[in-house]
């Protein structure tokens, strides 16, 4: 069994160093949009906050080394992660009530794999002028 996934692999590329060079290569591109985004929007003296406070999320945040500096706070609607940090980063999660009481300028939309959903369900929030920030498949900003 062992050595069909072996072949597999192979067969994909996946025993090739550039290959995992590429990705290395990729995913720090991306890092350094991200902040240099988020520290291009703070400069100017807009309001960020992350939307979603996701597992792999936390990931991303530890990786980019992205704080309460860049984001003010992350807003969940999960009562038990409310009033908590992010794991490594420290940034607050407040209750989702925060994020509709006062709308910020940019949301980082940490639960990006429903994206499509979040944004039906905030559209008040692009309607009123906020704007999505996206980093997955590639950093963009979004109404």
């Amino acid at each position: 069994m062992l050595l069909l996934y072996l072949n597999r692999e192979e067969k994909m590329g996946l025993d090739q160093p550039d290959l995992y060079d590429e990705f290395r290569r990729n995913c720090e591109a991306s890092r350094d949009a991200l902040i240099s985004l988020l520290r291009e929007i703070k400069k100017g003296g807009k309001r960020i906050v992350g939307y979603a406070a996701t597992s792999k999320s936390t990931t991303v945040l530890n990786y980019c080394g992205i704080g309460p500096d860049l984001i003010e706070y992350i807003s969940d609607t999960t009562p038990i992660k409310q009033g908590k940090f992010s794991p490594g980063t420290h940034i607050p999660i407040r209750p989702h009530e925060e994020f509709v009481n006062k709308y910020p300028d940019y949301a980082v939309l940490l639960a990006w794999n429903h994206a499509k959903e979040i944004m039906a369900k905030e559209q008040k929030y692009a309607e009123s002028g906020g704007k999505w920030i996206t980093f997955v498949p590639k950093v963009q900003v979004m109404k």
